[in-house]
């Protein structure tokens, strides 16, 4: 198990890091078409009937959002939204004879398309600040190590449970592991993006989304828990589905997002 994880992480992170640094066009394709995949497969869970998402409105919700950051038309948030409300409205009167259930799949269709593609615009809104290309690195970068972290450190000293009912094997030794290795990620790609990133706000960084992405990963552990699954597919050899890669990705970038935008640079 561990070694095609580590295969898997030597063919997917270079290509990652390497659509990052490219962006343009192809980290933006790449990007859309990996949360799309993660909405198919966050439609596609095994709940119980009356939870089960519509495939068709979550994801064209989620690229719908994806496609105004793209193109950066923020005019066009508010009406894309209100398609995204309205679409699944329609859904949910046409269906309510045949399904009982049919005003609880409206609430979460809504939610799916608005989590995965109203925080994943940040990732693309990451790539289009100045240097975007260093902060989207350092962001992401930082997040996967705090991961990283948490597993090694709470595999290895991990005796105090984090959230049993949501996730056993989490303990608060391996979350303070990872806001640790995400801190030290962050000042190292720092030294290495130097002049643009400083090491105190790799160090920023790093602590913000290492304390916090995890929450994403609570949060999914939730539904996985649900639909009694440990993941979301397999679509990455040894690590799960798309999803379990992107739900602390989407916590992470959003927060990195706004601390950078407000605080480092000024533009938001």
């Amino acid at each position: 198990m561990l070694r095609t994880r580590l295969l898997s992480a030597a063919v997917f992170i270079p290509i990652a890091i390497g659509l990052m640094w490219v962006g343009g066009a192809l980290y933006t394709a790449a990007l859309m078409v990996a949360l799309a995949v993660c909405g198919w497969e966050f439609s596609r869970l095994p709940l119980r009937a009356e939870l089960r998402l519509n495939a068709v409105l979550t994801i064209s919700g989620i690229l719908a959002l994806m496609s105004v950051q793209a193109f950066q038309l923020h005019k066009l948030l508010m009406p894309t939204l209100s398609l995204i409300l309205f679409s699944n409205l329609l859904m949910m009167v046409g269906r309510y004879g045949a399904e009982e259930y049919a005003a609880l799949r409206f609430g979460l269709n809504v939610a799916a398309a608005l989590y995965i593609g109203g925080l994943g615009m940040h990732l693309l809104a990451l790539r289009q600040l100045e240097h975007g290309n260093y902060w989207l690195i350092l962001t992401v970068v930082s997040t996967g190590m705090g991961d990283v972290g948490a597993y090694i450190i709470g595999s290895w000293r991990g005796k105090h449970k984090l959230a049993p009912k949501l996730s056993p094997n989490k303990t608060w030794e391996g979350y303070f592991g990872g806001v640790l290795f995400a801190a030290l990620t962050g000042v190292l790609l720092a030294l290495f993006f130097a002049p643009v990133v400083r090491p105190r706000e790799g160090a920023l960084i790093g602590v913000l989304v290492g304390a916090l992405s995890p929450l994403g990963d609570l949060a999914m552990s939730a539904f996985k828990r649900s639909a009694a699954v440990k993941d979301f597919g397999s679509i990455v050899p040894g690590h799960g589905g798309a999803l379990d890669r992107f739900d602390t990705l989407l916590v992470g970038g959003t927060l990195g997002y706004y601390c950078i935008a407000w605080f480092m640079l000024g533009t938001f």
